[in-house]
């Protein structure tokens, strides 16, 4: 599902195949980015490069990150930060970031902002400041007619199951787990992985008999292949997703609230989801 150059197992060759597969005909979703002109609406000081935004992005899941056949960053998070930039003034520049060390790059100032589906909790909101923009859940995928039985978390105790390291989806597998062995049963082979697009990969070999990730990455691979994979129960852990700065640069975190309801409110917001068939994680002007 994420760019080739992220692909790092023996199997490298399916993963290309696989991932060319999954973005077929992608490339022409993204309408064309407009030069920034005027001057920016964010003070100069607020931002590492004057006149630019960057955001850090884990550019390995679509519909809402990927790469297109041009290596181009693409999907509906990158048109959203695009809408973004073009609001305040500025030239969007992505920074493709491993999820797992996401918040550590803003804090070290690689980034201006996150952009890259983070989900909005407790422990994050205590070092982060967000804007909401999104709502995401989480499914598990498996394969049609290799399913082992699963019909969801509680279902897992004994299988293997890959997921992102880092990501809310791992610590619900490791919860279910921790289920598992208090009930007797086997612990679930939890399988973690830098992109995506690795974990998916386990799936498509048949090393796992689940894949954990969020609905919107399991819809958009479930569409490009159709009968391939199919979810398993339902989706659980609908939340809150949102952009997040420095807890000190409340100047860009206001502006990109400002930006957000700027383009909600022309309507680009409502768009972009519904270009990428994402129109029920819509979430109210803020």
């Amino acid at each position: 599902m994420r760019v080739p150059s992220t692909i790092r197992h023996p199997g490298r060759l399916v993963a290309a195949v696989l991932g060319c597969v999954v973005l077929a005909g992608c490339g022409s979703s993204r309408p064309a980015e407009q030069v920034p002109t005027g001057p920016p609406k964010v003070p100069s000081d607020a931002l590492i490069s004057a006149h630019e935004i960057k955001f850090c992005s884990d550019i390995s899941a679509p519909p809402l990150t990927f790469y297109d056949a041009t290596q181009t960053p693409t999907g509906a998070e990158i048109d959203l930060g695009s809408a973004l930039a073009q609001e305040l003034n500025l030239k969007p520049v992505w920074s493709n970031t491993s999820f797992a060390g996401i918040i550590p790059a803003l804090q070290g100032r690689q980034c201006d902002a996150i952009l890259s589906q983070l989900y909005i909790k407790p422990e994050r909101e205590r070092v982060v400041d967000f804007v909401p923009y999104m709502y995401a859940s989480n499914t598990l995928m498996v394969k049609v007619g290799n399913d082992a039985g699963l019909t969801g978390l509680d279902s897992l105790c004994g299988r293997k199951v890959a997921s992102q390291t880092g990501t809310t989806v791992s610590v619900f597998l490791q919860d279910a787990t921790a289920k598992c062995g208090q009930s007797g049963r086997p612990p679930i082979d939890i399988r973690q992985f830098n992109k995506d697009s690795e974990a998916l990969q386990q799936l498509s070999l048949g090393l796992v008999d689940a894949y954990g990730t969020t609905l919107e990455t399991a819809s958009y691979a479930m569409s490009r292949q159709p009968g391939v994979y199919h979810t398993a129960g339902e989706p659980f852990n609908r939340i809150r997703v949102g952009m997040a700065t420095l807890k000190s640069n409340q100047a860009l975190r206001n502006a990109l609230a400002s930006a957000l309801g700027a383009v909600q409110k022309n309507g680009k917001y409502a768009q972009i989801l519904e270009r990428w068939n994402l129109s029920g994680d819509s979430i109210g002007a803020q």
